[in-house]
């Protein structure tokens, strides 16, 4: 068995046993008491006034809300216990628990099109508007929250651009259809839907896992319902990261990101998809710049007790602003 080959294995291997551990992890600590993670948080809050310029301002970004605010029909922890095991559950519990029990919050669990009527916890929100009412924290880890060792540099990859993802046909935005019609069969495009069943075959292809995908030089990250799943990966590989214009945003702080300096934007009608894939390839010293960008980017959410930090820092923020008791 080649190197490289080891090392995709190694690097496959690590995503499925990160899975396990993430829900030994999560089930394991729904045993603990209450109190484990009130000590928890006090001992990361109280370093809160030490702390640099980059938590204060991630802070504010997620928690947009200034002014004090009345709920209705909020939830407070004891009902909260009583929901579904999903991992928005499994994500958010460990964090509300450190906070008094008797305090009420609302969340809006799922991906997330909309601002809430009421200042609500979310995994994602839009980019534009009013959207202080969503509160983001870092929800769906396991799935948004993927993060590579990529073994190959840029130009050790092939020279081609590869998506694999779901066609959600249900939704008005979806445009992965238009992209399958137009580029399907075209030299340097490896591309193809997941869907199961009797939908647009000639469009389907087989799974590609992750280093799969890192073989290529160029990934697409195209949104779905909501923020692409693909995108916090690839902006950790040594692949260049294409994507039309970003709509909406989780803990990744998306809306912070810039076209050219760290990802490639793409015409919302994909018209200039070929040209700028050409132009990389005649200009591999701008992509690897980008693909610095984008790592350099990437490295401040990979501080676990920073992150854990600001989650309390987050509902501490909305609860002390919360006149709901």
């Amino acid at each position: 068995m080649g190197f490289i080959t080891q090392l995709w294995r190694a690097v496959d291997r690590r995503h499925k046993n990160d899975r396990i551990s993430y829900y030994a992890r999560a089930y394991s600590q729904l045993l603990l008491p209450d109190q484990f993670f009130r000590r928890k948080a006090d001992q990361l809050l109280a370093r809160y006034s030490h702390t640099s310029a980059e938590v204060q301002n991630r802070l504010a970004y997620y928690c947009k809300l200034s002014s004090p605010f009345h709920l209705s029909g909020a939830t407070h922890l004891s009902e909260f216990r009583t929901q579904p095991r999903s991992t928005y559950f499994l994500d958010f519990y460990p964090f509300i628990r450190a906070f008094p029990a008797d305090r009420r919050f609302r969340t809006l669990f799922g991906d997330v099109m909309i601002i809430p009527d009421q200042p609500s916890f979310v995994k994602s929100r839009p980019i534009d508007g009013a959207n202080e009412n969503s509160v983001l924290m870092k929800l769906d880890a396991i799935r948004h929250f993927t993060f590579v060792d990529d073994p190959l540099r840029f130009r050790q990859k092939q020279s081609a651009l590869v998506w694999r993802g779901r066609l959600h046909l249900d939704i008005a935005k979806e445009r992965r259809l238009d992209f399958l019609r137009e580029f399907t069969g075209k030299p340097r495009f490896d591309i193809g839907h997941i869907n199961r069943g009797d939908v647009f075959p000639e469009f389907r292809q087989a799974r590609l896992s992750i280093p799969d995908q890192l073989r290529y030089k160029y990934i697409l990250s195209l949104e779905g319902v909501d923020v692409a799943t693909n995108l916090k990966w690839i902006m950790s590989s040594h692949s260049l990261c294409f994507s039309q214009k970003l709509k909406f945003e989780t803990w990744y702080m998306e809306g912070l990101l810039q076209p050219g300096i760290h990802y490639v934007e793409i015409a919302d009608d994909f018209s200039d998809f070929e040209e700028k894939i050409d132009y990389y390839e005649h200009h591999p010293e701008e992509a690897e710049q980008i693909i610095a960008n984008a790592n350099a980017y990437t490295r401040q959410f990979l501080d676990a007790e920073r992150e854990a930090l600001l989650s309390y820092l987050v509902i501490q923020r909305y609860l002390n602003l919360s006149l709901t008791h």
